[in-house]
């Protein structure tokens, strides 16, 4: 799932990518109707990436094993099934929630289609509203079940990958129309862990849906959680906190000055990697928040981690690598076209959506 983890760390302990500088391993050229800036997954052999439709690639050689076209926008995630032989990907788009066929489903001879693709259609968006359609949102499977929110509400759900029956739903500020939707959830521990716009923080039972906790955070900006067993990390516009599991209560707060709109944190061996949006990448103690190192850099992004290196894509156009002991850069890495996906570490790989093709990225 995107976030590697159903905690959202972005860290990989199995997996190492490349360390000093990279080169290209495989390019695959989509096929006109996808259009990729969300992070790959991958599951067994193969690599899944969401784009105005989903495809399927051999992780060793990038060949297409299927595509199916549709309205599917965001990361995919894998979830087990009783009543198929293959799993379901769980995928959304503005439109709502869907369950696709992780094998592909029966390809039709001489056309470029498939059949049995979708398996199943869950909540809808009650469609575009005054700022247009809604965004996808991002979805994660933890506990037998699918989690996400539904684009374009202020709901949190929990279906069945069999059929996308709800099996619970929550609604936030039900009746405020300016209210934002669910960030990608982090589930840990039974627990679900959520925040969204302008100000919530709320844990939820992962089985029944029943709110344990409700925070109002200070800050008019909040980002996806990361659960770790210290607490859960929430970043905010300016600051990271460091909450705690049981009932929210604030355990340290670190002011750094951001301006963080669209941003969201890596975990790894007790340490936060968080940008600011204005001009650094942090490494703080999960501890405590103190600073471990601070490097330059500017934009926005979604770090992972995967053995000693710490992987951040900057505002969509560059990839960039960083020790994850001192903050020293090793590469940056220009595609010759944006938007350019969080990466995605396998081993000793990087793959990454970029608009019209799927990289994978070697060392050098």
């Amino acid at each position: 799932m995107a976030r590697y983890d159903p905690p959202g760390t972005g860290y990989n302990p199995e997996a190492s990518g490349p360390k000093d500088d990279v080169a290209v391993a495989w390019t695959h050229e989509t096929p006109d109707w996808f259009r990729g800036s969300t992070e790959p997954i991958s599951y067994g052999e193969t690599i899944y990436a969401g784009g105005h439709g989903l495809l399927a690639l051999d992780r060793e050689t990038g060949s297409r094993q299927f595509g199916l076209q549709g309205p599917y926008q965001s990361s995919p995630t894998v979830a087990p099934v009783s009543i198929y032989q293959t799993k379901t990907l769980g995928i959304t788009a503005s439109g709502g929630i869907f369950g696709l066929n992780a094998g592909g489903g029966q390809a039709v001879p001489l056309t470029d289609r498939t059949v049995g693709g979708e398996r199943w259609t869950g909540p809808r968006s009650p469609g575009p509203g005054y700022f247009g359609p809604a965004e996808s949102a991002t979805p994660i499977t933890a506990n037998g079940s699918i989690y996400t929110a539904v684009p374009g509400t202020n709901s949190l759900v929990a279906l069945d990958p069999n059929n996308g029956e709800v099996e619970w739903r929550q609604t936030h500020h039900e009746n405020d129309p300016v209210s934002g939707t669910y960030n990608r959830p982090a589930v840990y521990d039974g627990r679900v862990f959520v925040t969204a716009w302008p100000k919530q923080a709320t844990a939820y039972d992962a089985d029944t849906g029943e709110q344990h906790w409700h925070r109002e955070i200070g800050e008019q900006m909040v980002l996806p959680p990361v659960a770790t067993d210290e607490g859960v990390v929430i970043p905010t516009r300016e600051s990271v906190q460091l909450r705690a599991r049981s009932d929210g209560s604030l355990r340290w707060e670190r002011n750094l000055e951001g301006n963080v709109t669209d941003s969201a944190p890596a975990v790894a061996d007790g340490t936060i990697f968080v940008a600011d949006e204005q001009e650094s990448l942090h490494a703080l103690s999960l501890a405590t928040g103190e600073t471990q190192w601070t490097a330059p850099f500017s934009g926005k992004t979604t770090p992972v981690v995967a053995e000693d290196r710490v992987y951040a894509v900057d505002s969509l156009w560059a990839l960039e690598a960083y020790d994850v002991a001192t903050g020293e850069q090793h590469f940056e890495y220009h595609p010759s076209e944006v938007p350019l996906s969080p990466p995605m570490v396998g081993d000793g790989i990087l793959y990454l959506a970029n608009r019209g093709r799927i990289l994978a990225l070697e060392e050098a």
